[in-house]
Order: structure tokens, then C-alpha cells, then sequence
């Protein structure tokens, strides 16, 4: 695959270890790297803290503190926390004492000095012990943010002893409000060790490692922190399988568009879904793609609730489809479709469509015989949909699915378990489809490659979010389909985005699916780095 500006590659340890070599060459190097890195994990952190309160005048920040660069870059974020928050508090765990601090970091802890308060757990022998110090450094109202800097890449089990008791104390310490990795969670690497660090996020510094994605609990939700390495001229040589999105992906829709368009320059989606029970994915669905800056969108809905659905969303176009006795698109009714397909770019299917024989066997007519960019979704993603898929004409635009996990292993026909990179990899190649697999880190594969978006969160885990998705993914694909990866990235990142600055704002949980839709318009406003 060929380099992009908009994903860097993911390596493994021992790959980053030797990335690393090559593109800090000195000391001076490392050193800009490890501030870069800590600044970058400290602004992360209150963002991602906002999504539970808004971050205190008194901070409480609790750092475990090895000896290696992990330490060097949390210990930096403690000092960029304190600059942003003077009267925060800062209580360091070492788990050596300092004189066994690798260069920078000693550089990193000198410049905290007098600046924080220091418990060094070198000698410690139980679990009780450091448990003790952790109550006492969160006195009665507890830490707001713990930061793990205690080991890193380099990491070979099995744990020192100490190290092994601070994980263990601080997984139990119920008082800690946001548990943050700095670049791996301690414990974790090629080979894992017995017990790992907890944490709710991790914030890979320069490289995205390939641990981070495996699915594992005990790593949270990815955050990405750019180095600027892939700039370079070793990074922009690398070429891997793996990769994980930037937000650059969207920085062409940052352009002022030129005076001389109209709407049609920008695309046409046709929508196919709804039923007469489920008439709100359809809707979602429409209303994520008017939102997306598609040029137009046509929506075809069961006649019974079109007119009611027209009402809530008059910038797209409605067309009655003919229904079965159970509420669902009548197939017979296909030339209502075909008829348009001059005037559109691509075709969505699925959203509230319901799943019985008929809308089967829409989703198998659309499949064979809509020559445009196809995307189905929700209902529409069915085994014998999926399995006439390779049959589908050569010069035919790309198929694209986009199912959850449970579905994607379903239309695959596998148990959980077997997931890997290479199942879904081979699952795209055998069936000549492009897959967004949903996730907590969401997955885009066509077959000879994987891209990782890492933003979006919990505040998602609630009906009708995939519906939104398809919406925005549908209308990137109408306006570029020439680069259909490209247009699916831009999708999931809006979509993403659009739902951590939801998350900030109102929190995770109290909030309507359909509130992210007015998130929009603000992600593109931001600069996007």
C-alpha cells in the first residue's frame, strides 16, 4: 500500500524500538521527542477527563514512575498539567529510586523538583503498603487522573516484584476517576505479562503499536499522539498493513469551495430503507447524510410513512416504495430504482429495513444489479446478500458493508473467537468487498489493508449511532467515488470526531443518538493538526 499522508503505520515493540533508532539519532533528538510526547498526553487527558467533569482548579494527578522514556514522557505531562493548573497536586510513585532513572528522564524529574510530592515504594513488600500511600496522597476527594509511566516498548516479562505490587494496588484503588497508559499499559507488549496496568485510555506517543488493537480491555480507548515522525523521510518510507487514521483525513473539506458550483457537482446518494415498524434508522440515516455535504440525497421509504418522514427532513427527496403485508420494501417494486440510477452516485441500503425474505432479496437485487458504489448496512446485511457478492460485475463501482462485530462474524460465518486482522483481510479479498467493521477502534479493510480509527467512545454504544454512519459514509462515497477508502475514512473520522466533542460536552450517557448530528459542522471548524 502505498504511504498516505492521512495514516501512519502500526508496528509491533520490537518494530517501533528500531523505528525509533532511526529517527532519533541524539540525545537533543530524544529529548524534543519526550516533550512533544508530554505535552501532547497532557492536553489529551483533560480533554478526555471532559467527558466526565470539567477539569478542577485542584487537580489531583497520581503518576507511577519508572525509569525509563514512558517515565521521561509522564513526567513531562505532570509538569504541563501543573503550568495549566497551578493549584493542582501532583504526587509521584517511583517504583526505583533516582538514581537509576535513565538520562532523560532524570532531566524530565529534575525540572519537577519542589514541584511535587514523591513516594518512592523501592522497598515496599506488600500491596497494603502502597495501597496506604495511595490513600493518603487522595485524601477525601481522590484522584482525578492517574498516569502510568512505569515501563514501556522495551518491556520482557516477567515484572519486577515492586512493579507487580504498584499495578496490583492501583487496579484495586476504586478512588482514581480516569486511569491513563502513557504509550502501552505497563505490563503489556509483544509478549504480556500475568498482570497489566487498567487503563481507560492510552496514549500512543509517535507510533500506534499493534497491542493496542488486539481487542485487549486492559488497554481502554486509543488515543494517537502524532510525533511528526512519519514526516521524515525513514517514516514516509514505511510500508505496512496496519495503519491508523489522522485526522488530516478530513483536511480537504476544510477548503472554501469554489464560487462557480452547484449541488450536483457534489454528488447524489439514493437512500433504500425504513419499514413500516422501523421508520427512525431510515430517518437517521437521512438526516447524517444532508448533514455530510453531499449535493443531494434521495430517500426511498414504505409508502405508509414516507410522506410523515418527507415532513421531518425536506432537503432530500422522497419516493414511496410499494410494501409487503409485513411493512417492508416490496422487491417488485426495484424499477422504482433502477428508473433513477442516471441521476445518482451511489446507493445506500439497509438502515430500518428490516429482515425477512423480501428485503433479502432487494439487497441481492441492489448487489446485482446497481452498477454504482453500493454500501449496505444493518438489514441488508445477510448471508446470501453476501455470498453473491464476489459475482458482482467487474466494472461495477465497490461494494462496501459496514457491520458491528456480531454481524461482520455472522456474514462471515465464524464464532467470535477467530477474529483476527487476517480473517477480516481475507474475508475482504474472498468476497471482493470493502468492510467498515464497527468498533471501539473501528476498522476499514479492502483486502490489502487496515485502517484504524481510534476516535469516537462509549457515548456510541446506544441505537441508531450506525445509522448516522451510514448516512456520513454514504454521502463521502457519493461525492468521492474514485477513492472509495479515502471517502469511508472521512466518514468514520467525521462520525468519531463529531461523537468525542458530544461526549465533552454533555457527557456519555444523558444524550440523544441524534445530538451528534450538531457536532458536525465544529470538527471541520477545529484544526484538525
Amino acid at each position: 500500500m502505498k504511504p498516505l499522508s492521512h495514516a501512519h503505520s502500526v508496528l509491533n515493540c520490537q518494530q517501533a524500538r528500531k523505528f525509533e533508532s532511526k529517527i532519533l539519532l541524539d540525545a537533543d533528538q530524544e529529548w524534543q521527542a519526550m516533550k512533544l510526547a508530554g505535552a501532547g498526553i497532557a492536553e489529551a487527558v483533560i480533554r478526555d477527563y471532559m467527558e466526565l467533569f470539567e477539569a478542577p482548579e485542584q487537580l489531583r494527578v497520581l503518576a507511577l514512575i519508572g525509569k525509563g522514556n514512558n517515565a521521561g514522557d509522564a513526567l513531562i505531562a505532570c509538569g504541563a498539567l501543573l503550568a495549566n493548573f497551578p493549584r493542582a497536586t501532583v504526587h509521584l510513585l517511583l517504583s526505583s529510586d533516582e538514581g537509576h532513572f535513565k538520562p532523560l528522564a532524570k532531566r524530565a524529574y529534575d525540572q519537577l523538583e519542589g514541584r511535587v510530592e514523591t513516594h518512592i515504594l523501592e522497598e515496599v513488600s506488600s500491596v497494603d503498603e502502597i495501597t496506604s500511600v495511595l490513600e493518603s496522597s487522595a485524601s477525601d476527594r481522590g484522584i482525578d487522573i492517574c498516569l502510568d509511566g512505569l515501563l514501556g516498548v522495551s518491556f520482557q516479562p516477567p515484572l519486577r516484584a515492586v512493579t507487580h505490587m504498584i499495578i496490583e494496588a492501583v487496579n484495586q484503588f476504586e478512588s482514581i476517576r480516569l486511569r491513563a497508559a502513557v504509550d502501552l499499559p505497563s505490563g503489556r507488549g509483544d509478549v504480556s505479562g500475568d498482570i497489566s496496568f487498567r487503563a481507560e485510555f492510552t496514549y500512543a506517543t509517535g507510533i500506534a503499536k499493534q497491542v493496542l488493537f488486539d481487542g485487549l480491555a486492559s488497554c481502554g480507548r486509543v488515543r494517537y499522539i502524532d510525533l511528526g515522525f512519519y514526516g521524515s523521510e525513514v517514516g514516509k518510507a514505511m510500508d505496512t498493513v496496519e495503519h491508523v487514521l489522522h485526522p488530516r483525513v478530513l483536511a480537504p473539506l476544510q477548503k472554501l469551495r469554489e464560487a462557480s458550483v452547484d449541488k450536483r457537482q457534489f454528488g447524489h446518494l439514493y437512500i433504500v430503507g425504513g419499514s413500516a415498524y422501523m421508520p427512525g434508522a431510515l430517518l437517521m440515516a437521512v438526516q447524517a447524510a444532508v448533514r455530510s455535504g453531499v449535493g443531494l440525497v434521495t430517500a426511498f421509504a414504505p409508502q405508509s410513512v414516507a410522506a410523515i418522514l418527507s415532513a421531518q427532513v425536506p432537503e432530500a427527496m422522497w419516493v414511496p416504495w410499494p410494501e409487503t403485508s409485513n411493512g417492508t420494501l416490496n422487491p417488485r417494486a426495484m424499477p422504482l430504482l433502477l428508473d433513477r440510477l442516471d441521476y445518482a452516485s451511489a446507493v445506500l441500503c439497509g438502515p430500518g429495513m428490516g429482515r425477512d425474505r423480501s428485503t433479502e432479496l432487494l439487497s441481492q437485487d441492489i448487489i446485482k444489479l446497481v452498477h454504482l458504489p453500493v454500501i449496505l448496512d444493518a438489514d441488508a446485511l445477510r448471508q446470501k446478500a453476501i455470498e453473491i457478492a464476489p459475482k458482482r460485475k467487474s466494472d461495477y463501482g465497490p461494494l462496501i458493508l459496514t457491520p458491528h462485530m456480531g454481524e461482520f462474524m455472522r456474514v462471515a460465518k465464524l464464532p467470535e473467537a477467530d477474529f483476527s486482522v487476517d480473517t477480516l483481510m481475507n474475508f475482504c479479498r474472498n468476497y471482493k468487498v470493502t468492510t467498515v467493521l464497527k468498533g471501539a477502534n473501528t476498522r476499514i479493510c479492502d483486502g490489502e489493508s487496515v485502517l484504524y480509527n481510534t476516535h469516537g467512545g462509549p457515548v456510541l454504544s446506544r441505537g441508531g449511532s450506525g445509522d448516522l454512519l451510514s448516512g456520513l459514509i454514504g454521502g463521502m462515497v457519493a461525492q468521492e467515488n474514485t477513492d472509495t477508502q479515502t471517502a469511508l475514512a472521512r466518514g468514520v473520522m467525521l462520525h468519531g470526531l463529531a461523537a468525542q466533542k458530544l461526549a465533552r460536552d454533555k457527557g456519555q450517557v444523558m444524550v440523544n443518538t441524534t445530538q451528534l448530528l450538531d457536532y458536525l459542522p465544529s470538527v471541520l471548524r477545529n484544526d484538525l493538526g
